[in-house]
């Protein structure tokens, strides 16, 4: 069975986790901290960073994208990348922006109000707060909001760009923001729709446990 390095409450590791889930793959998950010395988490993941991945055969690595790549190719059932080409260009183009530009934006709330305190001693910056809400966050969904024209990103199909977003959205449900219905009239669906999953329900469920 493959191991997954990492703790669930990170966004990283949680678009693994969801992956797994959608894909039907048991997995072990391995409680590790970033930068933690643990010499099996180091050779998958060098520098520190979660997740890592062991596979079945001890091939180790780490990145939650190069991980779920992986997934894809030693697994048939419940694709998450497109065939067409345009498709699949266009889902790993917001995996990619969601896994970087929302999430700078999605995660530093995330922080300031769930992981900084309770995990960190970290005491909230309200101004720091106010600024993500009126400005930072924003920016990112307008862009999620621009490029929703269907149920999923890619027309029916449910695939690496929802996961990716998905993985964004559980960082705002946990920190309470609110997507606007008026301001967000599409993303606001979607994320009800993303919300309804059973994958992300069981996802929420186990990060809860945690936080409580």
């Amino acid at each position: 069975m493959a191991i997954i390095y990492g703790v669930p409450a990170s966004p990283y590791v949680r678009k693994v986790m969801l992956a797994h889930a959608f894909k039907q793959v048991n997995y072990e998950l391995k409680v590790t901290m970033p930068g933690s010395e643990d010499e099996e988490f180091r050779q998958a993941s060098p520098f520190g960073k979660v997740p890592g991945y062991r596979t079945d055969d001890g091939f180790s690595f780490c990145d939650s994208s190069v991980i779920i790549a992986y997934l894809e190719k030693t697994t048939t059932d419940h694709k998450l990348y497109p065939d067409n080409a345009n498709q699949l260009a266009k889902a790993l183009w917001i995996e990619e922006y969601a896994d970087t530009k929302m999430m700078e934006a999605t995660a530093a709330l995330y922080y300031q109000r769930v992981i900084g305190p309770k995990f960190f001693e970290h005491q909230t910056d309200p101004e720091r707060v106010k600024e993500l809400i009126e400005k930072v966050i924003p920016q990112a969904l307008n862009y999620i909001e621009s490029q929703l024209t269907t149920s999923w990103v890619i027309d029916e199909l449910f695939s690496i760009a929802d996961l990716a977003v998905a993985a964004n959205l559980i960082n705002l449900f946990h920190a309470d923001f609110d997507i606007d219905v008026n301001q967000w009239p599409k993303l606001s669906a979607y994320a009800d729709r993303i919300l309804e999953l059973e994958i992300v329900q069981q996802q929420m469920g186990i990060e809860t446990k945690m936080f409580s």
